[in-house]
């Protein structure tokens, strides 16, 4: 630009700096770019800030740790640490994360939860996927109804959580796909794109009349239905010989008559301190969960000794089985049996495995335990 042109912008313009020497207006500009620098690094802390409570909050989230635990304890250790490490300069700078339990760590995991869904569910619209169910009940007595989908993705197959949701008042398989459906609906995922469904085995779900599959496949008859195989499998290991069972239902009553009372309970704790066990409690018994009985026979054969002076001083009769060498020894073989079907159970869980392995997994354990 012209100099007589910035004379008259001066003039025009910036009247009160006519007088100004040279100096004046090289201190305004070093002014400037100090403001401008300072304000870049403001931004860059507060980017990394924001990029660091999210990393915090997705840990935690992940460990299903609470949420208070960012500002009570991981920040103030992450400081403590980089200033071990590094200085307090340093460690100023983690300050400024927020990990503050109702707002910051909250609305993170929120936000990252909704961006895992909505990626997911991009896609689903454009590949085609399988789904699993499971229908179960929670300890308030709700039933939750859980879906997971596994699908091909940059030649990966991929398994995840697609969601969990509560069905409310019935929990038949009209009620199932109805609550499916919905979702797919709102979510623009289309019944063309699911290629299997695997269920455990209800009524509900498998009934070809009214179930969730009679109801699928008027939609679509292409969908190929399978039962899950770690659900038959703990079918199929419920099934004993009469009097085996007995041993068994015995085995649980004295579990009730121990654990039923708590002043039983902890006389029996007392006695196996006494005594110098490597266990001093029973385990309870229960169906829903299959690796009960594995575990409570295992526990009972450890303490078969103190469960049986613990009997006999009580006058009860079931004193009588630990004194009995043949009940003793179907007791020790439904231990070793479970513990087996027990391990053979948790082989068959996990990710990523599909009907050949599972399969090649049971007719080892079925050769390997061969008589």
């Amino acid at each position: 630009m012209k100099p007589s042109k910035l004379k008259r912008h001066l003039e025009t313009k910036h009247s009160q700096y006519i007088n100004k020497d040279e100096q004046f207006f090289k201190r305004h500009e070093n002014s400037l770019k100090v403001q401008k620098n300072v304000f870049n690094k403001f931004s860059t802390v507060s980017q990394k800030a924001l990029v660091a409570s999210f990393e915090v909050s997705y840990l935690i989230a992940k460990t299903k740790k609470p949420h208070s635990i960012g500002e009570s304890l991981v920040l103030p250790a992450a400081i403590k640490i980089v200033t071990a490490m590094h200085g307090e300069a340093y460690a100023n700078d983690l300050k400024s994360i927020p990990l503050s339990d109702n707002t910051a760590v909250s609305r993170r995991i929120s936000n990252i939860s909704d961006n895992i869904l909505k990626q997911l569910l991009n896609r689903l619209q454009s590949n085609y996927f399988a789904m699993q169910l499971d229908e179960s009940t929670d300890i308030s007595n709700f039933s939750q109804l859980l879906v997971y989908v596994r699908y091909i993705y940059k030649e990966e197959i991929l398994e995840d959580f697609l969601f969990c949701q509560t069905l409310n008042g019935r929990t038949t398989g009209n009620d199932i796909f109805t609550l499916i459906n919905t979702f797919f609906e709102n979510n623009e995922i289309s019944w063309s794109m699911c290629k299997a469904i695997c269920t455990d085995g209800a009524a509900a779900l498998t009934g070809s009349k009214k179930g969730f599959r009679a109801k699928v496949n008027e939609i679509s008859q292409s969908i190929l239905f399978t039962h899950c195989m770690i659900h038959r499998e703990a079918l199929a290991s419920k099934k004993l010989e009469p009097f085996v069972n007995e041993v068994l239902q015995d085995a649980i009553r004295v579990i009730n008559f121990i654990k039923s009372k708590a002043l039983n309970s902890r006389l029996f704790t007392i006695l196996c301190n006494e005594m110098g066990s490597d266990h001093t409690k029973l385990l309870l018994h229960t169906e829903v969960r299959w690796l009960s009985r594995g575990k409570i026979l295992l526990r009972i054969v450890e303490l078969k000794d103190e469960i049986r002076i613990f009997l006999l001083e009580h006058k009860n009769t079931l004193a009588e089985h630990f004194l009995n060498e043949e009940w003793l020894a179907i007791l020790s073989y439904l231990a070793d049996i479970f513990d087996k079907l027990n391990s053979l159970n948790l082989s068959l869980q996990g990710k990523n495995t599909n009907i050949l392995i599972l399969s090649d997994k049971i007719d080892a354990f079925q050769k390997k335990n061969t008589f």
